[in-house]
């Protein structure tokens, strides 16, 4: 897949290949990532390395969270980390595709910012417990990685074969854990959680949303986007409207510029 980095072992957990190296920034330097669109970075203002970032509704919020893997391979002067990203892929979600035509509006090589990108892929809420409990620190100790994104944490917890009362248990242990994890690694981890008419799903969110440090919800209101900033640690809840002329899931970083 267009030189993608995976993660495997039976259930796609053991890295293979090279692992590239990267400068880590200084310890007391606070550093950030920005979506790199002039609308989105004065919505949010800099994503700091220890927060835990939710962004939950529309499809639109894995799109995002593609848009800010490639981000963190940047410069720290150009909005970026310096650093490779892990994507945790729970709702088969992550498109190569997206990825390679973002990394050229933004002048980087496609076939490399692939590769800097490691997928795993988790289709069970018990991988994707192994993979954020037992894996998630061997992982980050060979990739040096300083962003981490969860696709659509919750959905594999909506399975009808786990008990209501263990799915819940489960996540809330889940979510403290990566909020530790990004305290301890001074990570910026990025969950999502895709809209669905799944009661249980929207009871599970609730934890998530919990321990975020920002929220943001986003809304599909044809023919533009509602994001609304609903938790911040030093902002007051607001929303903006991006209008765009392509259809949603097909648009690029450019169409973010031009809103």
């Amino acid at each position: 897949m267009l030189g993608l980095r995976l993660l495997e072992e039976d259930y796609m957990l053991k890295l293979h290949g090279p692992v590239m190296g990267f400068r880590q920034p200084a310890a007391d330097k606070l550093c950030s990532s920005s979506f790199g669109a002039k609308m989105m970075d004065t919505f949010f203002p800099d994503l700091k390395l220890g927060e835990l970032i939710v962004l939950h509704g529309s499809y639109v919020c894995h799109v995002i969270s593609e848009l800010l893997c490639i981000r963190s391979q940047l410069a720290d002067g150009l909005g970026g980390l310096e650093s490779s990203a892990v994507f945790i892929d729970g709702g088969n979600l992550f498109d190569p595709y997206l990825i390679s035509e973002n990394a050229r509006l933004m002048g980087l090589e496609p076939e490399e910012t692939l590769k800097s990108i490691w997928v795993s892929r988790a289709f069970t809420s018990y991988q994707m417990t192994a993979l954020l409990t037992e894996k998630i620190h061997e992982i980050l100790d060979r990739t040096e990685s300083k962003l981490v994104v969860v696709s659509d944490l919750p959905a594999l917890y909506c399975d009808s074969d786990i008990g209501l009362f263990e799915a819940k248990k489960t996540f809330n242990r889940i979510t403290r854990f990566v909020w530790n994890l990004t305290r301890e690694r001074r990570l910026l981890l990025v969950a999502t959680s895709i809209l669905s008419k799944n009661t249980r799903k929207r009871g599970l969110e609730h934890y998530l949303l919990g321990r975020a440090d920002i929220v943001a919800k986003i809304e599909d209101r044809t023919p533009h986007v509602r994001i609304t900033l609903e938790k911040h640690p030093s902002r007051s809840a607001v929303s903006v409207d991006l209008f765009f002329e392509e259809p949603l899931g097909q648009f690029l970083l450019e169409d973010f510029a031009e809103a």
